[in-house]
């Protein structure tokens, strides 16, 4: 067995494949182009053991394929035991909760941050015993009305403990008293949103009569609050953030009472033609809502821009409403998690260390330049590689505060050409290469297949560039208000920001130079630039950035004050962030459609459920490309509600 790739979806086919109960069955090369394992989502040690990331990484609540994964990853490591001195020894402390999401909002020609603490919950991801099949439209409305209501009670004049989401610029919830006139009206949203809940879920969770226009009417009902309210309260920056939340939710319950998609369990499908924000226009949301942070913010976190160009933002509706859902009413414990260290000591590290242990092999440094097709037999003949001799034996970790890492010491570029044979390096091939270098791999499956030329046409990707400083000033001097927290919606050239001081315990700075403060930033890049132009751009944007923009975020920050920096820009084809623009859905392959007898697929780039560029998707990715593998079910094994085409 040979898998191309070492990245997450590779990783994932490589444990599901080495489950003790199959150690006889497959004998397992993991073939990685770089010096370390993680392809998009990679991280070294740089400078005093500095985290050096390949951009901004989070995981969000709803993946629980992904920490199911890694829970198993350190179940089996026994850290405690067998690495009694790394200060990483289980998934609890390899990952913390971390609640606090913001968004960018325009206000009197500045920006403003708009921060959501989302309440946590009791229930842990990764964990068995969610409902399976697709999700249900019905209980997106009922939370959506849910949430509503949630959004109302933060504006109360008496402060309420969280039931769901507390929406303010500031650090805690306004509790100053508002004008009569404005009191009355936030009540009146209150008791309304709370009579939509209440008939929806009397009504939806029992399931809706055919014939019956509830829906319509409980929408219908919501919309003419809305309007009434929407003149009184656009003065207040909280409510009005509160009416766009209101507009928002409406226009979705609107589209899905519209569409037939309560109790429909394939209608998404159907969606993914449109844009996003097409599909709330053509339910009536305002523009002032379409340009709203909260939709601003779906389009950076998934870098939502064709050709990295921001005037062109694009992202399947359906993608959008299901991931909406994921997002606000599906997590587990809290709506983002973060890790402790860099995502190659808290993922990639210890994924290596356990498939080591199960008797998975490594060939570090070994390129796949071309596969070759066996047109006569419909399979992969062979693969041609371009290897580095050292690449394997390499001991690719090092320790930093005595946590295994990847330090930054790549190797040369791999010269010497090598070859895999079926049948006699491999019986089968797992192709889990990253699709910006598709088009060059399978160039001969491209010229011999008409799915193959088109996927590698249609779906896209977009080069992205990130940001790392660290500062001698802490967050309170640098004047950011929301220690910990992670907030996107600003403009180019870093859309999304994350503060991230606590990675600080796990680097190695001497301590007459440790920083007290380091943020990450990143964003999508030109498309157009070619590689060479993107890092200049990058660069240069970093330093315009720094001298200028950065004070949206650091509103102390001097240049003084950076006691490093690390500037990356992603614009290698394996390096390329994958996009779901609109109508590239039914272009992706399955783990199994590959078209060759011998050929599975995995990466984020496959159709997996989640057809979006994130861990939760390449993870599925990977466990179906094992069940192929095995002749099994894609979905088995799978948690959650997804499912493929």
């Amino acid at each position: 067995m040979a898998i191309l790739g070492g990245g997450i979806a590779g990783l994932t086919t490589a444990w599901e494949l080495s489950r003790p109960e199959l150690r006889d069955r497959f004998a397992i090369t993991v073939y990685e182009r770089d010096w370390r394992l993680g392809g998009k989502g990679a991280s070294s040690r740089g400078l005093h053991g500095r985290i050096e990331e390949h951009g901004l990484h989070v995981w969000l609540g709803y993946y629980d394929n992904a920490f199911r994964v890694i829970r198993e990853v350190y179940a089996e490591l026994d850290r405690e035991r067998t690495d009694p001195g790394s200060p990483i020894a289980g998934w609890r402390d390899a990952f913390f909760p971390a609640g606090s999401v913001g968004a960018a909002d325009r206000a009197g020609g500045g920006w403003e941050h708009w921060v959501a603490d989302f309440a946590p919950n009791d229930r842990e991801p990764g964990v068995a015993g969610a409902p399976a099949g697709p999700l249900s439209m019905a209980t997106f409305v009922v939370r959506g009305l849910r949430l509503l209501a949630d959004a109302g009670s933060s504006l109360r004049e008496e402060p309420l403990a969280p039931a769901g989401v507390l929406l303010s610029a500031s650090p805690q919830p306004p509790r100053r008293s508002a004008p009569d006139d404005f009191a009355r009206a936030v009540r009146q949203a209150e008791i309304a949103t709370m009579i939509g809940a209440v008939e929806s879920l009397r009504v939806l969770e029992a399931g809706v009569p055919a014939g019956s226009n509830v829906g319509g009417r409980l929408v219908a009902f919501l919309e003419s609050t809305r309007d009434d309210l929407h003149e009184r309260i656009a003065r207040d920056d909280d409510a009005r953030r509160s009416w766009q939340l209101a507009d928002l939710l409406l226009a979705c319950l609107r589209g899905i009472v519209a569409g037939g998609l309560i109790g429909d369990r394939t209608a998404l499908n159907a969606l993914d033609d449109l844009d996003f924000r097409d599909w709330l226009r053509l339910h009536g949301a305002s523009a002032e809502t379409r340009d709203s942070p909260l939709v601003r913010v779906m389009y950076d976190f998934v870098f939502g821009y064709e050709n990295g160009d921001p005037e062109r933002p694009r992202f399947s509706a359906g993608l959008g409403l299901a991931l909406s859902y994921r997002l606000f009413f599906d997590y587990k414990g809290s709506i983002f998690w973060k890790m402790r260290a860099g995502m190659g000591d808290v993922v990639f590290a210890p994924f290596y260390e356990a498939l080591r242990a199960r008797g998975v092999r490594f060939a570090f440094a070994h390129r796949a330049q071309r596969l070759h097709v066996d047109r006569r037999r419909g399979r992969i003949g062979s693969v041609t590689l371009a290897r580095h001799a050292a690449g394997l034996d390499l001991a690719p970790l090092a320790r930093v505060k005595n946590l295994p890492c990847f330090p930054a010491r790549p190797l040369p570029r791999p010269r010497e050409p090598a070859r895999l044979m079926a049948g006699e390096d491999f019986d089968t091939l797992v192709l889990a290469t990253p699709l910006g270098v598709l088009e060059d791999v399978c160039e001969e499956l491209i010229a011999d297949s008409t799915p193959w030329r088109a996927m590698t046409m249609l779906v896209a990707t977009v080069p992205t560039r990130s940001l790392q400083v660290w500062t001698t000033a802490d967050e309170r001097r640098l004047g950011w208000p929301h220690p910990g927290a992670t907030v996107a919606g600003y403009g180019s050239p870093f859309e999304a920001y994350a503060s991230m001081t606590h990675t600080l315990a796990f680097e190695d700075w001497p301590a007459e130079r440790r920083p007290a403060a380091v943020g990450y930033f990143c964003g999508a890049l030109d498309g157009h630039a070619g590689p060479g132009g993107a890092r200049r751009l990058a660069e240069q944007g970093a330093d315009t950035f720094l001298s200028g923009p950065v004070a949206r975020y650091w509103p102390g920050f001097r240049q003084d004050l950076v006691a490093s920096r690390f500037t990356r820009v992603n614009v290698d084809g394996s390096e390329r962030y994958v996009q779901s623009l609109p109508g590239t859905g039914r272009w992706r392959l399955r783990a199994d459609a590959s078209g060759y007898g011998n050929l599975v697929l995995a990466g984020d780039w496959t159709e997996n459920g989640n057809n979006s560029g994130c861990i939760e998707g390449a993870v599925l990715s990977g466990i179906q490309a094992a069940n192929a593998v095995r002749g099994r079910p894609l979905m088995d094994g799978v948690l959650g509600s997804w499912s493929v085409g």
